[in-house]
């Protein structure tokens, strides 16, 4: 899919340029053209000035059409995919509830109530599951509270931001002084840089201690007052603020609740939609040369993801190349290499299958000596 934007860009960017030249070439003409009307030994330069815009927009639109033509061709080559050869239909047997729940669910979270009332309509079971209907109410609560931010009404969220404010602290989560930040903007925003101060002045000193450096910064929006989008302050008022303010009470109010931050089924989706092509060419390799891939949890071949989806650290031993696991940790060195305990082990017994470990041994990155007892697992 990567490669697919990439190239659409390129493609994008190619257009322009050729439509730019295209277009330059036919003012070019115009103006000789009109300087025929005057001048009439000037004509034979407009004839020949009009030939080659003609000669310029065919070629120009000869080398587009080659260009998209080679584009659909990746396109085709890249979901040419035989969904037959990485479907499992074994995947969801007996797992229809499951399936069933994480579909309603997934409604749920996107506030598609409507939907998600005709689809446990359906099943009878899911019409009966009180793991659901919790999760009704729950969501139905945060989508009207979203729609409040949304409609730059932060009361209530304010409300629910200070009832929740011991959970939201032992989560980390900041989201009281976000929205008594929008708060201020709005004020300011709104022509009342005297409300704003009051306002500042009575919410924001509890969150001093944490945050008095961005506190600072944002007084001095108040200098700006009358000319707010000329003044270095102007990135503060743009319109996402508001669409970001409501993706925080939504993080904020699932974090609360013990919900994921993002709906499982739609990143499950995504995650599947990318691995698909690579999993599906050497599944194909697997078949081609006769062997099965045989761990049960883990894709033959390894997936990149962007950042938003990478929800946990995973380290990767540098000697084995193996994910750590609880079984086999990351231990750290005293020279500060990381390395997982199965090559540690391996390290101390040297070459020799079965040697008992000996008391000192190199690092494999550096000349150091080290013992067992020095390395200390790490925790992620």
């Amino acid at each position: 899919m990567d490669s697919l934007v990439r190239d659409c860009e390129k493609l994008s960017k190619h257009q322009t340029a050729s439509m730019n030249k295209t277009l330059a070439s036919i003012e070019a003409s115009i103006r000789a053209l009109q300087h025929a009307q005057t001048d009439a030994s000037a004509l034979a330069k407009a004839h020949a000035q009009s030939q080659q815009t003609q000669d310029t927009a065919a070629e120009q639109l000869k080398e587009l059409a080659t260009n998209v033509a080679k584009y659909g061709k990746h396109v085709e080559r890249t979901f040419k995919v035989d969904l037959g050869v990485v479907a499992e239909s074994r995947a969801f047997e007996h797992k229809a509830g499951e399936l069933g729940r994480a579909i309603a669910l997934h409604f749920l979270r996107s506030g598609e109530f409507g939907l998600a009332r005709s689809f446990a309509a359906e099943d009878a079971s899911l019409a009966e599951d009180a793991a659901l209907a919790g999760a009704w109410g729950r969501f139905s609560a945060m989508h009207e509270l979203v729609a409040q931010v949304h409609a730059r009404e932060l009361g209530p969220a304010l409300a629910w931001a200070q009832e929740h404010r011991a959970q939201l602290e032992a989560l980390g989560l900041g989201l009281e002084f976000a929205l008594h930040r929008l708060r201020f903007l709005q004020l300011v925003e709104d022509g009342e840089p005297g409300r704003a101060l009051a306002y500042a002045r009575a919410w924001f000193p509890p969150a001093a201690g944490a945050r008095l450096a961005e506190i600072s910064h944002l007084m001095g929006v108040l200098m700006y007052a009358r000319r707010l989008h000329a003044s270095p302050y102007a990135a503060l008022f743009d319109g996402g603020r508001w669409a970001d303010g409501a993706r925080a009470v939504a993080a904020a109010f699932c974090a609360v609740a013990g919900d994921a931050a993002a709906s499982p089924l739609a990143v499950s989706v995504a995650a599947g939609a990318r691995a698909l092509a690579v999993v599906g060419k050497v599944s194909g390799l697997l078949r081609d040369r006769r062997v099965e891939w045989s761990q049960q949890d883990e894709l033959p071949v390894e997936v990149p993801l962007p950042d938003q989806m990478r929800f946990h650290s995973v380290f990767a031993c540098p000697v084995s190349k193996e994910q750590a696991s609880r079984d086999n940790p990351p231990m750290a060195l005293p020279c500060g290499h990381v390395v997982c305990r199965a090559s540690l082990d391996k390290l101390a017994r040297g070459v020799r299958p079965g040697a008992v470990a000996s008391g000192r041994f190199k690092c494999s990155y550096c000349p150091q000596l080290v013992t067992m007892g020095d390395a200390q697992r790490v925790h992620f």
